[in-house]
């Protein structure tokens, strides 16, 4: 792996601000190989650039690096742009990590952005098709008020009962 000198990650910065988008990608493919740390200030930094392919292309990547980015894109839930917050729930979802429901269900009962609260959910989704058991286990200790809990099965009942219809029965069992 090689590290990214600190005078080269600012020059991939400015040059992510080109108004060329291939080039724009093209840098962004260019970041496999280098350090994971290095990477990712970067592509959390793409998060809050203005174009959707750019941004999907990060949540993307981000996602494969896995848990180790979920605190960095929690903050990102709770700050900036709708379109920041919506490509963190985007990468949220991929990894699947359950430390990210409470940042997930705090959007969907708060952010009155309607992109927002669509990611949230399908990330909320993801989590659940991923690993059922858990996921029930982890909302029912969760110390969260019976309107985030209702909001969690609302949304799972309305996109998929198959998996509702698991954690429904899984929290009953319990």
């Amino acid at each position: 792996m090689k590290r990214i000198s600190k005078h080269k990650k600012e020059n991939i910065l400015k040059l992510l601000r080109t108004s060329n988008i291939n080039k724009r990608l093209k840098l962004l493919d260019k970041l496999n190989g280098t350090k994971k740390r290095d990477s990712i200030k970067i592509l959390l930094k793409v998060l809050e650039d203005t174009s959707w392919t750019l941004r999907e292309k990060a949540a993307y990547k981000l996602a494969n690096i896995g848990n180790r980015v979920v605190p960095n894109l929690t903050k990102l839930c709770e700050k900036g742009y709708w379109f920041t917050r919506a490509s963190a729930c985007l990468s949220l979802g991929e990894i699947g990590d359950l430390r990210a429901l409470d940042s997930l269900v705090n959007l969907l009962l708060i952010d009155d952005n309607p992109t927002v609260i669509k990611e949230a959910s399908l990330a909320l989704v993801k989590m659940a098709r991923q690993n059922p058991v858990e996921f029930s286990k982890t909302i029912k200790t969760m110390t969260m008020d019976n309107p985030k809990i209702l909001k969690i099965l609302v949304i799972l009942e309305t996109t998929d009962i198959e998996v509702y219809s698991k954690i429904k029965q899984t929290m009953e069992n319990e």
